[in-house]
């Protein structure tokens, strides 16, 4: 936080004499007068500067990247009261898959300033480096792999909500370079990033001096995890583009190793900072995880509490993630973006999630889900998360005592809030009574997501025809058995996930993203998630048409000809891509993604979703209208929400 303040009083005051933003395009950020920029980079801090501010525009417009990718999820519902009924009815609409081009939410140019941040940077590196005798190589190389990873991770985000994207590394200073932008296939850009960034992980900084930048940084810790997820991210893309098993095969050993290491970089950092974790009390396991250097914050107090209906249990994974997580106690933090009181604010996350009439989303019932059929309400009240990401909250009686079941209205996720715990007797749940907090840093990456990563690429490995004998299968269980156990009261086979089904790959995974759900619960993340599983299930139910020697048949174009598994099931549809014809455009894995997660939020909703969704395309986000209009028919809106306006 130091550092962004820095920024603040002294970088700022030269980057706005350097320029400002136009009304009709996302990038112009320096005037035509050249001079004054060319002045600017003399010695590291100034390049500094500009990396800072890259960190902090990213900061700043968080909130769009948490509507892209998460409100339209399974994980909640609309709050019944809010006094901002202007907002309200945009996020009624976009819940309801009424996404629409005119809505001011998919204006994506804030996170194209971030990324020619990261360009200037770039740019102007080797230049300073010339300049400034104090600025090492060394400090040069660790800032480019950082600052690249940076710019990656924003184009990231971009793919994951839009789909295709116009993409370029060059620096934009004028409207009319900004038309010249192109427009880039969602796979290409993928392939590109994880090609910018692969040759340049573990060139990074370890950690920082301030402990704030070794987590609120790109660390290598961080540009790991980073790849883990664009390597799963492929492997889902190529999968439901019926791309050979040995290149899916690929990307998910990819995922592995980029995990470790991400696991292994936190490790030396956490071992470093040993002697700051704070009391002797926190202990920490892998609770059988079967990954090396994958210790978690263990909750040994919370089930001693919890036993003796203790009125105040300690819940230590929560307090050593979101209240000290950007701190050097932060062990599990792998990247976080800053925020504070006296500066940068988080202010508007109450009003996502928490538990006021200023709140817009409450969490679904449908959450209940991740504990299967049986006994779900009683399993969910001795899991730990569910006190702070799914609070159950009594409207007649407030969280007491005197609170009926019957008074329960909805759940609300308070993990950003300063909580206390409270243990309700009468039916051994505890509940939070949320107090004032006004800020918070987001994560983006901990390690339990890592893990996850890993167990999903596993899963994804497995042969289709697997059963729970799998290797593959047998090492996912183990990771996600020792996230669900390490915030369950009880213990041993209790406290294990629950697998329902046959043990089959796809049981396996349905298991893996209900852990997903709950344990990342209101941190923007669930809807790419579900996008991601739709893409991957794109060929449920469809095979190769074969001829009567069991050869795969072409049409004339060169292209596979597809046929329905079950020849009666009418709900099979086999369409093209509209823009990518080599291949069916995904709307099997998006009816699946409906089915299996999404119409538990609102049941009622499943044929309407399925109408309105359509294919892959309604996975991602409209461009936004002004942005068309800016660039000269260079864009092309997405064909699921493409209305004339």
């Amino acid at each position: 936080m130091k550092r962004i303040k820095f920024f603040n009083h002294i970088a700022l005051v030269c980057l706005m004499a350097l320029g400002a933003t136009s009304c009709t395009d996302w990038l112009t950020l320096y005037p035509q007068d050249r001079i004054v920029e060319e002045d600017f980079w003399e010695d590291k801090n100034d390049l500094e500067g500009v990396r800072y501010a890259a960190y902090k525009q990213m900061a700043a417009n968080l909130s769009k990247l948490v509507i892209w990718g998460d409100i339209r999820s399974d994980n909640y519902v609309i709050a019944n009261q809010t006094s901002q009924q202007g907002s309200r009815e945009v996020f009624q609409n976009i819940r309801a898959a009424q996404l629409d081009s005119t809505m001011s939410q998919y204006d994506w140019g804030a996170v194209y300033t971030t990324i020619n941040y990261c360009n200037k940077v770039l740019q102007h590196g080797e230049e300073v480096l010339a300049k400034d005798p104090q600025f090492t190589s060394t400090e040069w190389k660790e800032m480019k792999a950082e600052i690249t990873a940076l710019r990656a991770l924003n184009y990231f985000y971009l793919i994951r909500a839009f789909k295709d994207i116009p993409y370029s590394t060059q620096v934009i200073n004028s409207d009319e370079e900004v038309m010249d932008f192109p427009f880039v296939n969602q796979l290409d850009v993928l392939d590109t990033l994880i090609h910018d960034v692969r040759p340049l992980a573990g060139q990074a900084r370890n950690r920082f001096d301030d402990p704030t930048d070794t987590r609120g940084l790109m660390t290598n810790t961080a540009i790991y995890a980073l790849l883990a997820d664009m390597y799963l991210w492929r492997s889902a893309l190529r999968e439901g583009r019926d791309f050979d098993k040995t290149i899916i095969d690929q990307d998910c050993d990819s995922v592995i190793w980029a995990g470790q290491k991400s696991l292994d970089y936190l490790a030396e950092v956490n071992n470093m900072n040993s002697s700051t974790f704070g009391s002797t009390r926190i202990r920490r396991s892998d609770f059988g995880s079967g990954l090396s250097n994958a210790l978690l914050v263990s909750n040994e107090e919370m089930r001693q509490d919890y036993s003796q209906e203790n009125s105040l249990p300690t819940v230590d994974s929560y307090d050593y993630a979101f209240y000290r997580g950007m701190e050097s106690q932060g062990m599990e933090t792998m990247f976080a973006l800053q925020f504070h009181q006296d500066d940068l604010k988080s202010d508007w996350i109450y009003d996502f999630y928490g538990q006021s009439n200023n709140t817009h989303f409450m969490v679904s019932e449908g959450i209940l889900n991740v504990y299967g059929t049986s006994s779900a309400s009683d399993k969910a009240k001795k899991d730990c998360r569910t006190w702070y990401s799914c609070n159950p909250w009594y409207s007649t009686s407030g969280n007491t005592e005197a609170a009926a079941p019957s008074d329960k209205e909805q759940r609300a996720c308070l993990k950003w809030n300063n909580c206390e715990f409270v243990y309700r007797k009468s039916d051994k749940e505890v509940w939070i009574y949320p107090q004032t907090g006004s800020y918070r840093n987001w994560i983006i990456y901990r390690q339990p997501d890592v893990m996850l990563m890993m167990a999903e690429a596993m899963i994804a490995k497995a042969p289709t025809s697997a059963n729970k004998t799998d290797e593959n299968l047998v090492a996912a269980k183990n990771i996600i058995n020792a996230i669900h156990k390490r915030s369950n009261v009880e213990t041993g086979t209790n406290a294990e996930a629950v697998f329902e089904g046959a043990g089959s790959r796809e049981s396996y995974m349905k298991t893996l993203m209900y852990e997903r759900q709950i344990e990342f619960l209101g941190e923007g993340r669930r809807w790419f998630d579900l996008a991601r599983y739709a893409e991957r299930y794109s060929m449920n139910k469809i095979k190769y048409s074969t001829d009567e020697s069991g050869a795969v048949v072409y049409d004339e174009n060169g292209n596979p000809v597809y046929e329905k598994t079950n020849a009666k099931d009418n709900e099979i549809v086999i369409l093209y891509d509209p823009r990518e014809p080599q291949y069916l455009d995904g709307t099997m894995g998006v009816r699946k993604m409906i089915d299996d997660f999404l119409g538990n939020a609102e049941s009622n909703m499943i044929p309407v979703y399925k109408t309105r969704i359509k294919n892959r395309y309604g996975l991602y986000c409209p461009i936004y209208y002004r942005e068309l209009s800016a660039n000269h028919g260079q864009l092309q809106q997405n064909p699921v929400w493409n209305r004339e306006k």
